[in-house]
């Protein structure tokens, strides 16, 4: 296996000599398209420089590159950036992402953060049911996207050692703006997007915008399931020696948020047939049904608690921030940005807990002296031959997820050296409550029905499809979290021009993290309350889960060492190589809750090996520019030590990894009207220690060994057109590597097209041939089972027509 590695290795080595050698006799030039390569980038560097000089892989999307995409979420912006992996499936948040085989062992992104200006969004990526993405939109307020891949990230940002996406916005230097509204041809979608920018004096610029939208999303939920939007407003002003901005952002937005759905299964695990089951498609379908839109529960402080399951993701954010530089003379530069964001909302989705046929699912075994079942509000008999769900509805408060977030940093430079000297500082709220419920509904896409289900004697046992107030099956999961995470972290970085073409960097940051609050529910508590109002104790009522009102104290400190040098050599003036060493971390936060552990004694060892992620990371590189073309080649090894602890399957994990591979990222325009864009990454992953010993040199769950984009464009006069291929190879659903998800390649084309100077129309689409592609799984084999698994898809074909006016 090793040799075939070495071999693959080889064979882009030597691409990448053919095209250095081909350079040599290539005029220099600066490529329109690709321009964006060759800017300077800020994310990730502390003195910002063309990409070329850096020893560090970065990609910079501008709005064009963005808008032919056409993304429906802001995780699928990520998709088409080499290195990166954005599970997107599940709708405008709660994702999957992750970069260069550094695993997903949990929800949201544990190793990468996104960061609006400079600052990250949330101070962590993996927070369960308040993951980052949610509370990031994109708009056409923002002017580029950076994305950071690899060690260099350890010394730039805490809990991101792999790397950075940083949203960057308009100020306002540039004047004018634009107006698109965009409309879905095949589903119900209606957006508008605005924005606007202008002097309003001598050195001081002002810019609004931001977005609304109204609709269902791309998948099928019997309901506006999209409903809400943003506004963004910045006000600039510079002066002889620096500058001030000040700006705001208002976030309310509500997006369904789709869990995974029954698929049909069948052949074996390694070569299942994947596909829809008869009465519902995993590309339109979702478990969302105008049948439950109501939830009632005990709320964690004793109160009844009523939640519109229309909601989804409802994400509020209230953000304010300043940044202030100024060039202080002799070489001296101040720089300051700080931040402050509330954040609440809510998450509520429904989750397949078990599925399986009527036969089999009504029996004395899931329901305790089964009498029968009809569907809720009926005396319909169920049809037995037909599917049912089990479903554990998701219903998360998230009652304070504010954040506070200050980086200052003061730079002196000399003829050769440049030192940068910084203090980070920040704060994070996680304050959420768990309050699961437990419902029967049939496996439809066309507005599912509940059940209601009979004893023997003929007394339901279920009131509207609702089985528990809670998750018995799953030990209550009645859960309050209070916790807040400060963050002290001194940084230093040093670069020096040792020649004119050898640049060497160093940098190093240690973060001192201290943890407070507590949490309660860890114990399993159930109590008897007439929920409904009925003024009768029904059999649901008998066992309401309540949460145990014993807190749990949380006090205890982590320290996260991280570093990370690099050389970049410049063989001439289109040709470099570079390497890099670092080290990183990111804190547990909330994922190590509820596990057990003392959360006091800061020297329990047990604790100690769970608080801190650990990545260290090598890459070396090559970067070519010419006219009409580039490529950046990046060889890498990340090796990861990890502790999670997952909810649905009530399991504590402590692994370790290791990941090496290769990444390229090239352009090629053929003629001036055509070019191409393209990504590869290849990636070999195992673990290399684990607490369950069978999954030892396994390959990582949901890890392809490729992943790659590629994106034709033709563009003569005022027409653009061209499509976005989108793939990965074949990857295993977990870590026993038994059951394989398919590889898969999504076609997505554009067209647009220029009526006058200021007035665009284009039409989009995503996955135009209907591919399934499965990008996560909760079952790890279809042996022993019913031939349904439960699993992520991404959508089916959706298109979508905007017209963009500039003014």
């Amino acid at each position: 296996m090793e040799s075939k590695i070495f071999t693959r290795l080889l064979i882009f080595g030597a691409m990448n000599t053919a095209a250095f050698m081909f350079s040599q006799n290539t005029e220099n030039d600066t490529i329109t398209r690709g321009k964006a390569i060759d800017e300077v980038v800020v994310t990730g560097n502390a003195n910002p420089k063309a990409s070329i000089k850096t020893s560090t892989s970065i990609s910079t999307l501008k709005m064009k590159d963005i808008e032919n995409a056409a993304p429906r979420t802001t995780a699928e912006i990520f998709r088409t950036i080499p290195g990166i992996r954005s599970e997107s499936s599940g709708g405008e948040g709660n994702s999957n992402i992750t970069v260069r085989g550094v695993p997903v062992s949990a929800g949201g992104s544990r190793y990468l953060l996104i960061q609006e200006d400079g600052l990250p969004v949330m101070q962590f990526g993996d927070i369960a049911f308040g993951t980052q993405d949610q509370f990031t939109r994109f708009d056409s307020f923002v002017s580029r996207v950076e994305a950071l891949r690899g060690g260099s990230a350890s010394v730039f940002a805490s809990n991101s050692p792999a790397g950075i996406i940083n949203f960057i916005t308009k100020t306002g230097e540039k004047e004018g703006g634009s107006v698109t509204q965009q409309m879905g041809l095949n589903y119900k979608n209606y957006r508008t997007d605005f924005d606007y920018g202008t002097r309003i004096a001598e050195g001081t610029y002002a810019s609004v915008g931001g977005f609304y939208r109204i609709g269902d999303g791309p998948r099928k939920t019997g309901f506006n399931s999209n409903n809400g939007g943003q506004f963004r407003i910045s006000l600039l002003k510079k002066f002889d020696r620096g500058s001030f901005r000040v700006y705001a952002k208002f976030l309310d937005d509500r997006t369904a948020a789709y869990m995974p759905m029954p698929v049909s299964v069948t052949g074996t695990d390694s070569d299942p047939k994947w596909s829809s089951l008869p009465s519902y498609n995993i590309l339109t379908g979702a478990l969302q049904t105008i049948n439950l839109q109501h939830d009632r529960t005990l709320g964690n402080d004793g109160n009844i608690f009523n939640s519109d399951v229309s909601d989804g993701m409802h994400s509020i954010s209230k953000t304010i921030g300043a940044e202030f530089n100024y060039d202080l003379g002799e070489g001296w530069k101040f720089e300051e940005k700080i931040r402050y964001a509330a954040n609440n909302g809510q998450f509520i989705a429904p989750f397949p807990a078990s599925v399986s046929k009527g036969s089999d699912f009504f029996t004395a075994a899931n329901f305790t002296n089964f009498g029968s079942a009809v569907y809720a509000g009926t005396n319909t008999t169920v049809d037995m031959n037909a599917y049912y769900m089990k479903l554990a509805l998701f219903n998360v408060k998230l009652n304070n997820f504010n954040n506070f977030v200050n980086d200052f940093n003061i730079s002196k430079k000399w003829s050769n050296v440049k030192m940068n000297a910084g203090l980070y500082k920040s704060t994070q709220n996680i304050n959420m409550s768990w309050m699961w419920n437990n419902y029967i509904q049939e496996v439809s896409d066309n507005n599912a029905r509940l059940v209601d289900v009979k004893n023997a004697s003929g007394a339901f046992i279920t009131d509207q499809g609702l089985l528990n107030y809670g998750m018995k099956d799953w030990g209550n999961l009645k859960r309050d979290y209070n916790t807040k995470y400060d963050i002290t972290a001194p940084h230093a970085q040093i670069e020096i021009n040792a020649t004119d073409k050898l640049t060497i960097d160093a940098g190093a940051r240690y973060d001192i993290g201290k943890v407070t609050g507590y949490f309660s529910g860890a114990t399993v508590t159930y109590t008897s309350r007439d929920m409904n109002g009925n003024g009768v104790i029904d059999i649901p009522e008998q066992m309401v889960g309540s949460n145990d009102n014993i807190n749990v104290p949380v006090n205890y400190r982590y320290g996260i060492f991280g570093y990370s040098v690099g050389a970049n050599y410049a063989l001439n003036n289109k040709n470099a190589v570079f390497a890099r060493v670092s080290q990183g971390g990111s804190a547990s936060a909330d994922r190590i809750l509820f596990s057990g552990y003392n959360y006091t004694n800061n020297d329990d060892p047990a604790l100690d090996a769970v608080k801190v992620n650990k990545v260290n990371q090598v890459e070396a590189g090559y970067k070519l520019r010419g006219a009409g073309y580039f490529l950046n080649t990046t060889l890498f090894y990340a090796g990861t030590k990890e502790a999670n602890y997952e909810a649905t399957t009530q399991r504590k994990t402590e692994n370790k990894y290791q990941s090496l591979g290769v990444e390229l990222d090239g352009y090629y325009r053929i003629s001036k009207s055509f070019d191409v864009k393209a990504g590869l990454t290849y990636t070999h992953a195992a673990i290399k220690n684990a607490l369950d010993p069978t999954i030892i040199g396994n390959m990582p769950r949901r890890t392809p060994k490729f992943m790659y984009s590629v994106n034709p464009n033709f563009n003569m006069d005022k027409l653009n057109v061209g499509f976005y291929l989108i793939g990965a190879t074949k990857a295993f659903t977990q870590d026993n590597n038994k059951l394989i998800m398919p590889g898969y390649a999504l076609v997505n084309p554009y067209v647009s097209y220029q009526v006058m100077k200021n007035l665009t129309v284009s039409v989009n689409a995503n996955n135009v041939f209907n591919t399934i592609a499965v990008t996560e799984a909760e079952e790890g084999s279809i042996t022993g089972g019913n031939g349904i698994i439960r699993a992520r898809t991404l959508p089916g074909s959706s298109y979508s027509a905007s017209v963009k006016f500039d003014f």
